[in-house]
């Protein structure tokens, strides 16, 4: 530090003599250039302007020089981190997957059936945010008989190595199910049971309340329950993956719903996945099944 203040006051009584614009660079004196260089690699050259403010206050003479010979070695400021402001509006983090699958046939059969489901998460710091949507189609010999789809918002936050507490928000629209529409809102706290490289098994529980609407125009009837839940990942191997989904509401509703998968790697980031999931509503209309079963085979593609 010494020896940087003793330059700095050399600098302040030792003019630089110029011999014109084309030459500056060669004309500042070598101490200003040692100054400079310094200040610009020191803490990412945070201090650069103050040291060059000194600098030309110290040779007002060869303020011109002093700068362009400055101009190149000044730190360039820091990129922004575009998802510093706005760090759930961004892509850039999120891991997700596409399943589709689709079936016709003609002759004695005419069926024609589509699904599509996609999932996004994140991991940030304590933060785990999910996103999942689901359409399915199905028309047999001209006739629809199943049309579906939903969406929902998951987020788990961590405050010890295995608890942590969990929201869940989710909309469900199905025209041909044991109910027309129902909105899911779920609170409550999980535990970690397992987490290795080939078993992921968490369990979580807590109030909800759901809003259903029986038929189409009818008002939807809010219901407060308990609910408890079961997310089972096992990696068989690299190439294949089994996975279980559980959860049960009881209350003034009874709701169990399973959904089990077997994803089977092809190459790269194209995967075959086999699903089947069960749905049970206790309190379904007496004109609709309680319980309804889908069976899916299809491509699944990471991403």
């Amino acid at each position: 530090m010494k020896k940087f203040v003793k330059t700095l006051a050399l600098t302040a009584f030792v003019p630089v003599m110029l011999a014109g614009p084309s030459i500056a660079l060669a004309a500042v004196d070598p101490a200003v250039m040692a100054i400079l260089e310094q200040a610009a690699n020191s803490n990412d050259g945070a201090k650069f302007q103050t040291v060059l403010d000194v600098v030309l206050a110290a040779n007002p003479d060869q303020k011109e020089e002093i700068l362009a010979a400055a101009e190149p070695m000044r730190p360039k400021p820091p990129v922004k981190n575009p998802e510093a402001k706005h760090p759930y509006f961004s892509l850039s983090g999120w891991d997700g997957e596409v399943d589709l699958n689709v079936l016709t046939s003609s002759g004695n059969t005419d069926q024609q059936s589509f699904g599509v489901g996609a999932k996004m998460k994140r991991d940030k710091g304590k933060y785990h945010s999910k996103i999942a949507g689901y359409f399915d189609f199905n028309k047999n010999s001209g006739v629809k008989d199943r049309q579906r789809w939903g969406l929902s918002y998951k987020l788990d936050y961590d405050f010890s190595k295995h608890m942590y507490l969990t929201g869940f928000t989710g909309y469900q629209n199905d025209q041909f199910g044991s109910f027309r529409e129902r909105i899911t809102v779920n609170a409550g706290a999980g535990y970690r049971l397992m987490e290795t490289e080939k078993f992921l098994w968490n369990v979580e529980g807590g109030p909800t309340v759901l809003f259903t609407k029986e038929s189409e125009g009818a008002d939807y009837e809010d219901s407060l329950n308990a609910y408890a839940a079961s997310e089972f990942v096992w990696a068989i191997n690299e190439r294949s993956e089994f996975s279980n989904n559980s959860q049960i509401t009881f209350g003034d509703r009874t709701v169990f719903e399973t959904k089990n998968a077997l994803k089977v790697k092809i190459n790269g980031a194209l995967s075959s996945k086999f699903s089947f999931d069960v749905f049970y509503d206790k309190d379904a209309p007496a004109d609709r099944d309680t319980t309804d079963t889908i069976a899916r085979a299809g491509l699944l593609y990471d991403f």
